[in-house]
């Protein structure tokens, strides 16, 4: 009887759920937020303390007194909804984030997740793709909105995702890159898809862009990862000592054709001549970097492509600017490598002015 009656009561609120979205409209956000006073904003301070230790009945208390006193403050509001949400109070989270997005505010964009977050939990992903896809059409052309449009595309590209919908959600994460190109969730799932899908070299360039911008983080750590595995050195014959390259015949070309890449980029780090005998493993792999960066810069036949629009610039300005190799150890240092690390340590002003540059720079229009 009580497995009867679970199924039931989870049914019931999905076609609750279905109801509630269907009926809601989405439309562009028309309230402007009032900042809590400093006694509002100490209450709103404690009951995050309260959520943060699951005491969700007692945060939302106080989240309430807030709105008594302040119905238009967006963040108590905000911080509610996450509450509700983390309750498992799903009816009372997606009210609250339909609230939350008429506001013109940071917090209110957010709103649009926390309802997505819902309809995902509820087995509803279609749903929540849809709406996203509403909220872009609403926000898109309004110069007001534009900086929030990078947001919506990422967590669309997160939901696709989730759902394996992998070209959907490439797509989605190559436009949240072009809308803010300094937005590193963005150019970290664009390279986690890359690298999953056999796009090495683009899963290379997205996870270079994603390294100075967080520097010390597991994420930075994972793209230094795919970098490196993309620049693998070729592995050789112990018997002949011949070098074997193997090429991917079935590699994916949309994003461009890359195949001659595969045959050169495990040479760099492999190949040596007599002038190099003296280099060290490190310094190899610096001017291997910067050969793949002129291989690219002279590839024509990219300038074309989502790639030769974006990272490539990138990468060919890092090189002019001269933080080529800096960026090189930066990836091997998040590799944990020792010799990296001291050379950043005793170069590091050079290292800030390219996490600085990194962190700044735009793409040209």
């Amino acid at each position: 009887m009580k497995i009867k009656m679970n199924i039931y009561l989870t049914m019931l609120f999905c076609l609750f759920l279905s109801l509630a979205v269907s009926a809601q409209k989405i439309g562009k956000p028309t309230i402007t937020p009032t900042a809590a006073t400093a006694a509002q904003k100490q209450l709103i301070n404690e009951a995050i303390k309260l959520h943060d230790l699951k005491q969700y009945d007692e945060a939302i208390k106080k989240y309430e007194q807030v709105l008594k006193e302040n119905p238009n403050n967006d963040e108590a509001l905000y911080e509610m909804g996450l509450s509700f949400y983390n309750k498992k109070d799903m009816q009372n989270a997606i009210e609250t984030a339909y609230k939350l997005i008429q506001y013109k505010s940071n917090l209110g964009i957010l709103g649009y997740g926390l309802i997505a977050n819902v309809l995902d939990d509820s087995g509803k992903p279609k749903e929540a793709i849809e709406l996203y896809q509403k909220a872009i059409k609403q926000l898109e052309g309004d110069a007001e909105f534009q900086p929030h449009l990078s947001s919506f595309y990422y967590n669309l590209g997160i939901t696709y995702f989730r759902q394996k919908q992998y070209k959907e959600a490439r797509e989605a994460s190559k436009k949240a890159v072009e809308l803010n190109f300094k937005y590193a969730s963005a150019h970290y799932l664009l390279a986690v898809i890359y690298h999953g899908t056999k796009y090495k070299v683009p899963a290379l360039l997205a996870a270079a862009r994603l390294i100075p911008l967080e520097t010390n983080t597991e994420r930075a750590k994972q793209s230094a990862a795919i970098f490196l595995d993309v620049l693998n050195a070729a592995k050789k014959d112990e018997k002949t000592g011949n070098i074997n390259i193997f090429l991917d015949m079935n590699a994916p070309k949309d994003e461009g054709d890359f195949g001659t890449y595969d045959l050169i980029l495990g040479t760099l780090t492999t190949v040596k001549s007599e002038k190099d005998k003296d280099k060290t493993e490190n310094e190899i792999f610096a001017e291997a970097v910067d050969t793949v960066i002129s291989l690219l810069e002279e590839d024509k036949k990219l300038k074309s492509t989502f790639v030769g629009k974006t990272y490539i610039p990138y990468m060919v300005e890092m090189k002019k600017q001269g933080f080529s190799k800096t960026f090189a150890y930066l990836v091997l240092q998040r590799n944990d490598n020792k010799e990296a690390l001291k050379w950043l340590v005793e170069n590091e002003q050079q290292n800030i002015k390219f996490i600085n540059w990194a962190r700044s720079y735009q793409l040209k229009k």
